[in-house]
């Protein structure tokens, strides 16, 4: 009996030394380097604060900037993964412009091989190809093309408008498909619901070239598939998870992230598309029409290396660009509204200076909204800007090590290709050594006479560099024309559902919060 037991003890031991062992197999590498870093937990790395749901994801990537306070650069561990985060900002600037050859690639964590439409996207491209699309795809985001599509994404914000007015006079309206209520005079409505409608039928028409109006019709397929398609939640959470833990492993298991149902959707609404414009010789000034343009191999490289070839792109190639367009568009743009939202009610005199710079604006163009009369609102900007800068959509953004590197600090630190840096956007925001008070929403940080005063590589709402958001000034042009809409109309109202104080929610990744954004819609009186 007695040997029964020594060997059952003896045996659990191993197995737990063999446990641990492959837990911990990648934590001594800052070690090695005499780099500074975080302690790391077996398995979980420097993730468990997030991971066991005491912090959210920005609030860790803030914690994880403070306690590297001090150090230019340092260690940290996602899972058993060394990365390390750069909180310097001459450093930021290193990496992402003077030396960007050095850090050309983001991380790809889904590969092509598993998920063609996110592999093929120009967020996950890498080396040349990324360059390629890069410079086929930078002729949709000039002025000019912005300017064009500025008549597209006016009728989604009017309708916006409208939908939200008629709600309210006409009391017998069902509400059914939105998350929207009447109290007395006044709607309760659920934002994030309501603006990713909006934002999904402005990406529908800007890059598909279809309406949906999913404000009237919210259970058409486009925002349905959409919802799907960017719903991160239960087991796809789960998958990802498992490819932050060990992609090697998942690719392996060819484990899907989105489901197949979904991909073709997409990839038969794109074609589709083109094939009927192709046959009907129809022309709209959205992205559809540039990728056909590339299809025919129309489109010229704008010189980037002095190559002025035309690259040959598959039907997946063309369509990965449109679905990353969907996904970057559809929950970012989504969750600046509702933040900005949010905001504006709980300090309702910045939401009347707003409202006050909106009519004079207005009344000077006749009541109508142009395009110039959008860019030439400062406090709209100043209000969108600090917005943004309180809460990014993107957290933190990263870069990948494509060829051997001496990070010139204190102490140096050699990175090796495929090696990882984050850079983290939440922390820098909210550091106070660059933004006074940093919780206060304060708008007036943005104005003409202070933004200068904001130090260079602090502010990186839309990344940095040459792979900074492709889509930033599309984001801020639809995100303006919604709140315009709106405020024209409307007072945001704090109710009783409203969150107060907000609380970023601590399930997932993205910034959002539990329960909802609601707000109250209360008629103006003009």
């Amino acid at each position: 009996m007695l040997d029964s037991l020594s060997e059952w003890i003896l045996a659990a031991g191993i197995l737990t030394l063999i446990a641990y062992l492959i837990g911990t197999w990648t934590h001594n590498h800052f070690y090695k380097r005499n780099v500074y870093h975080l302690k790391p937990v077996p398995f979980f790395g420097s993730m468990a604060p997030v991971l066991l749901g005491r912090l959210s994801f920005p609030d860790f990537n803030k914690d994880l900037y403070n306690k590297l306070e001090g150090h230019k650069y340092g260690g940290v561990y996602e899972f058993l993964n060394p990365i390390i985060m750069i909180r310097d900002p001459e450093l930021i600037k290193t990496v992402t412009v003077k030396d960007f050859e050095f850090f050309l690639d983001h991380r790809n964590i889904i590969s092509e091989e598993i998920e063609p439409l996110f592999g093929k996207g120009l967020f996950n491209l890498e080396g040349q190809k990324w360059k390629d699309m890069r410079s086929t795809l930078s002729p949709a985001f000039t002025s000019s093309k912005m300017k064009t599509m500025f008549t597209l994404i006016i009728e989604c914000g009017e309708q916006l408008g409208d939908f939200l007015k008629t709600c309210i006079k006409d009391k017998n309206m069902p509400l059914e498909g939105c998350k929207i209520e009447r109290e007395g005079d006044m709607l309760v409505v659920e934002l994030k619901d309501l603006f990713t409608r909006y934002t999904n039928d402005v990406i529908a028409t800007s890059a598909f070239g279809i309406g949906c109006d999913s404000l009237n019709n919210p259970k058409n397929e486009f925002y349905e598939m959409g919802r799907e398609a960017t719903n991160f939640s239960g087991v796809r959470g789960l998958i990802f998870f498992g490819y932050l833990l060990n992609p090697k492993l998942m690719k392996l298991l060819h484990l899907k992230l989105m489901p197949k149902y979904v991909l073709n959707f997409f990839r038969s609404l794109v074609q589709d598309t083109m094939a009927t414009r192709e046959a009907k010789d129809i022309y709209r000034p959205d992205m559809i029409h540039l990728l056909m343009q590339a299809k025919k191999e129309t489109l010229q490289l704008n010189g980037i290396n002095g190559n002025a070839s035309k690259p040959k792109w598959d039907a997946d190639d063309l369509t990965a660009q449109a679905v990353i367009f969907f996904f970057a568009g559809f929950d970012t743009a989504s969750t600046l509204l509702c933040f900005a939202s949010h905001l504006l009610a709980t300090h309702p005199e910045v939401q009347s200076r707003l409202q006050k710079e909106i009519d004079e604006t207005l009344e000077k163009d006749g009541g109508k909204l142009t395009y110039e009369a959008v860019h030439s609102m400062k406090y709209l900007d100043m209000v969108v800007s600090e917005t943004l800068r309180m809460y990014p959509p993107a957290v933190a953004t990263d870069r990948k090590c494509t060829k051997t590197y001496i990070l010139q600090s204190e102490p140096p630190c050699t990175i090796k290709p495929g090696e990882a840096i984050s850079i983290p956007v939440y922390g820098i925001h909210h550091d106070p050594k660059y933004f006074p008070n940093p919780e206060k929403f304060d708008p007036e940080r943005f104005s003409d006479e202070n933004k200068d005063n904001i130090k260079p590589y602090t502010y990186l709402p839309f990344g940095l560099g040459p792979r900074s958001c492709i889509g930033n000034r599309f984001a801020l042009m639809e995100s303006k024309i919604a709140l315009v809409q709106v405020l024209m109309r409307f007072n945001l109202k704090v109710v009783s559902k409203t969150p107060i104080p907000i609380q970023i929610s601590k399930r997932g990744f993205n910034m959002t919060v539990d329960g909802g954004f609601w707000l109250g819609l209360e008629q103006r009186e003009i």
